[in-house]
């Protein structure tokens, strides 16, 4: 069976890292390794890790962001296949098992899985809206060009084959929101093999501290990585996907030409940054972007009327089945409304 290296970039989780460690540990298939990569805490985060002994690794570092602490962790690992988790999050407990086997199985570069955003208190799990991934998004387009339309996952909820993914060139160290999105656009312009897992599914955990407001630091880093983000995916699709479609394209600059509206009223924006994506917008007709931005307003509306989500056909968002209850209770919550 194919041997798991988990990584976890940590930065000041004290409170919620151990629980996060547990569960990985009470997996039916416990890792190899299990990397925790700290990104700098200044609470309790170090003396938390430590207590577990040698069934982690710690590593230790000055901050500086997820993606130079993925990085790290990925260096370090040995496993045959890679499972990105955060400090927080939690996995059903046969996720481990369950995605490595595909792996092996099928050959794939990817294991995918069901994923729902949820608010955890004590013993006691809500979910925010639905359940995601039901499915693997319809194949009458590439997973690339799903997420030009505005698809994506969460890192947590894959599985990688390690040959596969150290080829990608590891996650952008100069930005610290949108770093993730850039690294899986690259991941799936590889178009990697994919295979699905129905019965697992990751939790990924909603903190109280997610709905304070952002002081302006934090609004102007946010927008101009983002900004980062949409610039850096723009040149990989002209260098590396000319085969995207039309409706594709303009899905995703239409949603360039929405954030340049947050992008202008940022004091100080870097000029250069602002001028290449106002040029990229220029591109096509103004009036056609602005018509797209409607179209996906409305589609959205029509979702939320029809079935209360506003969730997009690549995220095949579904209600919680039976099955994933069970797994649910697996974990010892229970489930509020």
């Amino acid at each position: 069976m194919g041997q798991i290296s988990v990584i976890i970039p940590s930065y000041n989780r004290a409170g919620l890292i151990r629980q996060t460690i547990e569960n990985l540990l009470n997996q039916t298939q416990p890792p190899l390794e299990i990397i925790v990569v700290d990104d700098g805490s200044t609470d309790d985060s170090v003396r938390v890790i430590r207590s577990f002994g040698s069934a982690v690794r710690l590593f230790e570092q000055k901050n500086q962001g997820p993606g130079a602490a993925r990085n790290e962790g990925l260096r370090m690992a040995a496993g045959e296949f890679i499972q990105f988790q955060d400090s927080d999050d939690l996995y059903s407990l046969n996720k481990l098992e369950s995605q490595s086997k595909l792996l092996e199985q099928t050959g794939a570069d990817i294991a995918f899985g069901p994923w729902a955003h949820v608010f955890i208190q004590e013993q006691k799990l809500k979910f925010q809206t639905c359940v995601l991934q039901q499915s693997l998004p319809p194949t009458k387009i590439n997973l690339a060009c799903w997420q030009l339309r505005g698809w994506s996952t969460v890192f947590q909820s894959l599985m990688f084959r390690r040959s596969f993914l150290i080829n990608i060139g590891g996650y952008k160290t100069d930005m610290r929101y949108g770093e993730d999105m850039e690294f899986f656009f690259r991941i799936l312009l590889q178009s990697p093999r994919v295979a699905f897992a129905p019965d697992t599914l990751t939790l990924y955990r909603v903190n109280s501290s997610n709905n304070l407001s952002e002081d302006g630091a934090s609004q102007y880093n946010r927008i101009v990585d983002w900004s980062r983000c949409l610039q850096r995916i723009s040149e990989n699709l002209k260098k590396m996907c000319p085969d995207a479609d039309d409706l594709s394209r303009a899905i995703f600059f239409s949603g360039i030409r929405k954030h340049l509206r947050y992008f202008r009223a940022v004091p100080a924006a870097p000029p250069d940054l602002l001028r290449e994506l106002t040029g990229l917008v220029a591109q096509w007709p103004a009036w056609y972007l602005q018509a797209v931005e409607v179209w996906l307003r409305m589609a959205e509306r029509m979702r939320l009327l029809r079935t209360g989500w506003r969730w997009m056909p690549g995220y095949q968002a579904g209600s919680l089945t039976q099955g994933q209850r069970e797994l649910i209770a697996g974990l010892g919550f229970g489930i509020t409304q």
